[in-house]
């Protein structure tokens, strides 16, 4: 009978389980890995979403904005329109119709502000969202757009508040008696509005106040950036 040779016997149990053992740890790991990197693209995805839904809302807040721009723009072009026209005729309204007072009459008691919303960038920022929106270029040209809301905003309030200030001052200073009388006409407001040097002043440098391409050169930013996020986050 052949002698057995423990030694071998030995070893070749040992091998046999140590290679058995790391097969089943091989097993366990990619069962990890595939558990974890599977988790992280469920993540990803989820994070995307997120993403994808808040840049809609800022989308969606551009075009608001773009439509308090275009409104606050028309009434601007009242006061250019109506200033020009009282500087052309030496702010004498004898020969200007009075239809034309009425259509542009909104220049001798609009005093407006211009507001657009941040609501959707704030809800942005406020997140953890901007880390991961991968086109860098795009979110800096989307804070790049809201900067210059901001600066429109401030020169048409530095423009309202002068304009405001000055017709203001004026009312306050009118008699009572006048200012009630029963027979007193737009055209007899327009007159007292018009024999005052501070509202003069204040018409002649109209036209010069603000930088009307600004207005167009934002106007054009908007409609460019909401077009790209449309396309991007359709």
């Amino acid at each position: 009978m052949e002698k057995i040779d423990w030694k071998k016997a030995r070893f070749v149990v040992k091998g046999w389980r140590l290679g058995d053992y790391f097969r089943q740890f091989s097993i366990v790991a990619a069962g990890i890995i595939v558990t974890f990197w599977g988790s992280d693209r469920i993540t990803e995805r989820s994070r995307q979403k997120e993403v994808h839904a808040m840049m809609q809302l800022v989308t969606e807040e551009l075009e608001h904005n773009r439509k308090e721009l275009h409104e606050i723009k028309s009434l601007l072009d009242i006061d250019v329109h109506m200033s020009a026209l009282l500087i052309e005729n030496k702010m004498d309204i004898s020969e200007i119709p009075t239809d034309t007072l009425w259509k542009y009459g909104q220049y001798f008691n609009n005093m407006n502000e211009f507001y657009y919303r941040t609501d959707a960038l704030d809800v942005l920022k406020g997140s953890s969202l901007m880390q991961y929106i991968s086109d860098k270029r795009l979110l800096q040209d989307v804070l790049q757009t809201y900067f210059q809301l901001e600066r429109i905003k401030k020169d048409v309030t530095d423009y309202y508040g002068v304009k405001t200030n000055t017709i203001m001052t004026i009312a306050m200073t009118q008699k009572s008696k006048k200012v009630l009388a029963a027979d007193r006409t737009f055209r007899d407001e327009v007159s007292e509005l018009l024999q005052c040097d501070s509202f003069i002043n204040f018409t002649i440098m109209v036209q010069g106040f603000l930088d009307w391409d600004d207005f167009a050169s934002l106007d054009q930013m908007l409609d460019k950036q909401i077009q790209t996020l449309k396309a991007k986050y359709k």
